[in-house]
């Protein structure tokens, strides 16, 4: 059994939308609903920066499977957090699992784990929350309306 306080940031979401634009949205329309995007994802290897203002990630794309899978690995990053210090190299190494699976009648699911962000971290609690609100609103209002 796994030790939770060892246990990485997961979450579902179910959206009426297809397998290509949710792929879209996790790749080269990040920007759409997520941040700045400094470049569309459209290839295995591609990295691109995600930025708000004086914060952001860089990532590589670790593996990618048109219309189903994708994964970025947090390459570098300047996380800047209100007054909690020590965060700003804190997600590197992490990766960001996105699983898409097709349900019926015209939705889907994406299946999404931040792997490495535990409960350990100095930023959990901030990250994981805000995970939830761009996931569960900002993401599946972009699905939905496009």
């Amino acid at each position: 059994m796994m030790n939770p306080k060892n246990k990485s940031y997961s979450t579902k979401l179910r959206a009426k939308t297809s397998e290509t634009i949710a792929f879209e949205a996790l790749s080269s329309k990040i920007g759409d609903w997520w941040g700045d995007q400094d470049r569309a994802v459209q290839h295995l290897g591609d990295v691109f920066k995600m930025s708000w203002g004086e914060p952001w990630y860089q990532f590589k794309v670790v593996e990618y499977v048109l219309g189903k899978k994708i994964t970025w690995e947090c390459i570098d990053s300047k996380q800047i957090i209100g007054d909690l210090d020590g965060v700003e190299k804190e997600w590197v190494g992490t990766q960001l699992k996105w699983t898409i699976n097709k349900l019926n009648d015209g939705e889907i699911e994406i299946q999404f784990r931040h792997e490495g962000l535990v409960p350990d971290f100095i930023c959990y609690d901030f990250c994981s929350n805000t995970w939830d609100r761009f996931i569960e609103f900002n993401l599946k209002k972009y699905l939905e309306k496009t």
